[in-house]
C-alpha cells in the first residue's frame, strides 16, 4: 500500500511539475534566420514572389516528401498569389501572400487544413555591398493548452532547420542560375 501512495504522490508531483514548467513555454512561436548570398536582391526577390518557385528551394518538396502534390490559384505573382500543397508527410497547406514590395519584401499567410492557427512570414532583403541579406521570418501563434504548448517548443526547432534549409537552398539556386546567366554572355 505505501508502494501505492508513493507511486501517486510521484505522479501528482510529475504532473504539477509539467503543468508549472508550461506556463514557461511561450504562446507563439517566433523564428528569425538569416542568410547572406552574393546577389543582388533583383536576382533574389522572383524567386520568392512566385509560388511555383518555392518547389525548388523550401525544405518542403518532392525531395522532403515524394507524394507531395502542388496548386496554384490567384495571380502568378505578388499579392493574392497562392499555394496549396499536399503530401502524406507534409500534410495538407495554403499559402497566399498578402503583401510584396519588389525587391525588398514579401509577406504570407500559412494555414494548416482543419487548423484555425494562421502563421504569418515575411521576407525582408537588404542589399549590404555586392550581396543581399535575407532574413526570413514566421509567426506562429499556439493553441492555449498544455499539449499546444510544449508540441509548440519541439515544432520551433523542427521550423528554425526547415527554414535554414530553404535559405541555403536559395542561395544555391540564385548562385547557380547566376553563373548559368554568367557563362551565356
Amino acid at each position: 500500500m505505501k508502494l501505492l501512495l508513493k507511486i501517486f504522490v510521484a505522479l501528482v508531483v510529475l504532473a504539477a511539475g509539467l503543468f508549472w514548467f508550461s506556463t514557461t513555454l511561450p504562446s507563439t512561436i517566433d523564428i528569425k534566420q538569416q542568410i547572406v548570398i552574393k546577389a543582388e536582391p533583383e536576382q533574389i526577390f522572383p524567386y520568392l514572389n512566385n509560388p511555383t518557385d518555392w518547389k525548388n528551394w523550401t525544405a518542403w518538396n518532392k525531395t522532403y516528401d515524394p507524394s507531395v502534390i502542388y496548386m496554384y490559384g490567384g495571380p502568378q505573382r505578388g499579392v493574392g498569389a497562392r499555394q496549396n500543397w499536399s503530401g502524406d508527410i507534409t500534410g495538407n497547406w495554403q499559402m497566399v501572400f498578402t503583401q510584396s514590395t519588389e525587391p525588398d519584401s514579401l509577406s504570407y499567410e500559412l494555414k494548416q487544413q482543419d487548423s484555425p492557427v494562421k502563421t504569418i512570414g515575411s521576407f525582408i532583403l537588404e542589399e549590404k555591398g555586392d550581396s543581399t541579406q535575407v532574413t526570413w521570418l514566421q509567426t506562429t501563434p499556439l493553441e492555449n493548452n498544455i499539449i499546444a504548448l510544449y508540441k509548440g517548443a519541439w515544432q520551433r526547432s523542427k521550423t528554425e532547420k526547415e527554414l535554414m534549409t530553404g535559405l541555403q537552398n536559395l542561395q544555391n539556386l540564385v548562385i547557380s542560375t547566376t553563373k548559368a546567366n554568367a557563362s551565356k554572355k
